[in-house]
């Protein structure tokens, strides 16, 4: 016998009345302040940050994955790609929007919106340039990481060497041999700044041998690293927008996922120095470099416009 309306509306009541207590269930046991023994991953690594969908805007993030996909696929196939290619651009388009949405909350934690401009554009990066590299974003977004803890907890030894490891792999890759250079300031900035770890200056020694290893044994091309004239406008802008970014960055108040204290607004700006660095070392290279780091300054132009955002609504 088929339920009446108003069984119906009962039975939607009872699911939605469960539905807020499971919310609100994740909510209390999710706070900003978090015990350790709750978080097992904390064990492990003081940079991971789980994607807890208790909160809107990661819960956004979940939902918009499956839409990049999409996406991305589509546009593939209006290009005319083959299965194969569109499958991968499947895998990318998400991979580039999630890495700059993550990327970007790093570089700026109280802005929000930011982050979601720059996922969108990333996106957009990786639908119409050639070669833009993943292993440089998430490079990128371990360095910062180490640097400006998000987290709240020193850097763990297994951490460091993870990030190095993935630093001098991406210079191998992408033929970058001044990115380990990157990778020793970021060392050095965690090394030097409030809590400093100071083990992180064997890194950060470590780092300057893998550059000069790298230089002498990785081809960087022949290419000339000269722009066009309309691609080094865009980055200059681009670069003063988030320069600008990062001089009115003077106070924080998002809070650490592990300890639940304010974020050092030092670590936060030595995050974004970073972050402006690698985009910079990369477009040095010439045309090949920009390409390869299109996804880091998607991210910049997005953190920048959420900049410009911002002060417009405090006149």
């Amino acid at each position: 016998m088929p339920p009446t309306g108003c069984s119906r509306r009962l039975a939607w009541q009872s699911w939605i009345s469960t539905f807020h207590e499971l919310v609100a269930l994740a909510v209390s046991r999710s706070g900003r302040n978090v015990d350790l023994n709750d978080r097992r991953i904390y064990r492990v690594t003081s940079i991971g940050r789980p994607l807890d969908p208790s909160y809107r805007t990661n819960l956004a993030v979940l939902v918009l994955m499956p839409v990049a996909a999409l996406v991305a696929a589509v546009a593939a196939a209006i290009r005319g790609d083959g299965f194969g290619a569109m499958a991968a651009q499947a895998l990318v388009g998400p991979a580039a929007a999630f890495g700059a949405w993550a990327l970007a909350r790093e570089l700026a934690p109280d802005d929000n919106p930011a982050a979601f401009v720059s996922m969108v554009l990333a996106l957009a990066v990786s639908l119409t340039v050639a070669s833009p590299s993943l292993l440089l974003l998430f490079a990128t977004l371990g360095m910062v990481r180490i640097v400006n803890r998000t987290v709240g907890l020193p850097t763990r030894l297994t951490d460091s060497l993870l990030v190095l490891g993935l630093v001098l792999a991406t210079a191998w890759i992408t033929r970058s041999p001044v990115l380990p250079v990157v990778a020793a300031v970021a060392f050095a900035l965690d090394a030097s700044l409030d809590d400093g770890t100071r083990r992180q200056l064997a890194f950060a020694v470590l780092a300057l041998i893998g550059t000069a290893v790298a230089l002498g044994v990785v081809d960087s091309g022949t290419e000339s690293h000269t722009l066009p004239v309309a691609t080094g406008a865009l980055i200059g802008i681009v670069s003063v927008g988030f320069g600008i970014a990062i001089a009115r960055t003077r106070r924080v108040s998002s809070v650490a996922d592990a300890t639940g204290q304010p974020l050092s607004v030092n670590r936060v700006r030595a995050g974004m120095f970073i972050g402006l660095l690698v985009a910079v070392q990369a477009a040095l290279v010439g045309t090949e470099g920009l390409e390869l780091s299109a996804l880091v300054w998607a991210t910049l132009a997005g953190v920048a416009v959420g900049g410009l955002r911002r002060r417009e609504r405090s006149q």
